[in-house]
């Protein structure tokens, strides 16, 4: 029996991380028996009269919002229809890292649904929610989604690295999915159940109150965790955020030496159609992924409020900068599928003109419904 690849060793040891950090991180309050006291912060929001800097930062949430929300629907829509009604013609995105990707739609559109419309009553108001419960939930929700969100963008690039780099079809065939032991047939759909699962029990000592709480922070947040003045004993998220840029910048580069190998490789026509189109959607989820490590990192190096690092040095307009950056991961998805793939692109520009013709010939069929009861009306009585 041949030894396990690279990218087999890769993986399993990407996979095992997942659940040990989910274990160490709701033992670690435990261990250190953290009885540091949260303090409440000021119900109202101080921004030290940097008026315009709200300003820009609120259209910029507003901005986020209708593109994350309407692209990200889209994308939501558009593949699975063509996926249904087109099979063979998008035969690409019949792929399991597609269903990857529709994951990570329905992450970005939650957050977005939740999050922004928040942000924008934070900017209004100036001041925190007066039910405490409310604000809880919110904060609770929205990180489970974020998390969500960092965790399907890492199991991507693991799941394109695969591909790529498969033993036994090369990296370009359409079967690779009847083969991937981890990604392959309904097995993907438990990847995602899989991620939502590591995605709680890494919020879940802050659900739980025993290293922070959700609550109002005075912060571009709104309500978001809360951390003693000490910082966090909660290292769940800072090991998780780490860990998964680390495994996306090491799944990445496979990708791009692997695809910097087979530039020049001649193929037989079909193959080479397919394979440029495999190069595509690949070019994609790596241009995806190396966004994702562009908006994430800023954060991450910052402090972000996650442990060890404390971020009370920071002043409010330096917060709001960041956070502002950070939320484009929720909304850049949408353009970089809509300009990097053809294949994704013919999808949305399928499933709008399908849609519109519904529409067109429904409300075409109607009018001429109308036409012909009208006619009757008039000629009954005679």
């Amino acid at each position: 029996m041949a030894p396990p690849s690279a990218i087999s060793l890769l993986t399993i040891v990407y996979l095992t991380s997942l659940p040990l950090i989910a274990v160490i991180t709701n033992i670690y309050p435990y261990i250190t028996e953290d009885t540091h006291h949260v303090e409440v912060v000021n119900c109202t929001m101080q921004v030290d009269g940097e008026e315009s800097l709200m300003l820009g930062v609120v259209i910029n949430q507003f901005v986020i919002f209708i593109i994350g929300g309407l692209g990200n629907i889209l994308t939501l829509l558009a593949i699975p229809y063509v996926r249904l009604k087109y099979g063979s013609q998008f035969s690409v995105l019949k792929l399991n890292s597609v269903v990857l990707i529709l994951h990570l739609s329905l992450a970005d559109l939650l957050y977005t649904l939740v999050g922004f419309p928040h942000f924008v009553q934070v900017y209004f108001s100036r001041e925190c929610l007066q039910d405490a419960r409310l604000c809880y939930f919110l904060g609770m929700i929205r990180n489970l989604f974020a998390y969500v969100d960092f965790n399907t963008i890492a199991m991507i690039s693991c799941c394109v690295a695969r591909h790529n780099l498969c033993r036994q079809c090369g990296g370009a065939s359409l079967s690779h999915d009847d083969h991937d032991k981890i990604f392959g047939g309904k097995r993907v759909y438990l990847v995602c159940l899989a991620i939502w699962v590591v995605s709680f029990l890494t919020i879940l000592p802050e659900v739980m109150g025993y290293s922070g709480v959700f609550a109002w922070t005075g912060s571009p947040y709104g309500c978001d965790t809360v951390c003693p003045s000490e910082g966090c004993s909660n290292i769940g998220p800072f090991i998780s955020i780490i860990n998964n840029i680390i495994f996306m910048i090491l799944f990445y580069a496979v990708i791009v030496i692997k695809m910097c190998m087979k530039r020049h490789q001649v193929f037989g026509s079909e193959v080479t159609e397919f394979t440029s189109m495999l190069k595509s959607i690949s070019l994609t989820l790596s241009i995806l992924i190396a966004a994702y490590l562009a908006f994430l990192i800023p954060v991450v190096s910052s402090g972000w409020g996650l442990w060890p690092v404390k971020t009370s040095f920071l002043s409010y307009k330096a917060k709001a900068i960041i956070a502002s950056i950070y939320w484009w991961m929720y909304g850049i998805n949408f353009f970089i599928y809509l300009f990097s793939s053809s294949r994704i692109r013919e999808a949305y520009r399928t499933f709008i003109k399908d849609m519109w013709k519904k529409i067109f010939k429904r409300s075409k069929v109607k009018h001429e419904n109308i036409e012909l009861e009208s006619s009757a009306f008039w000629i009954d009585p005679r």
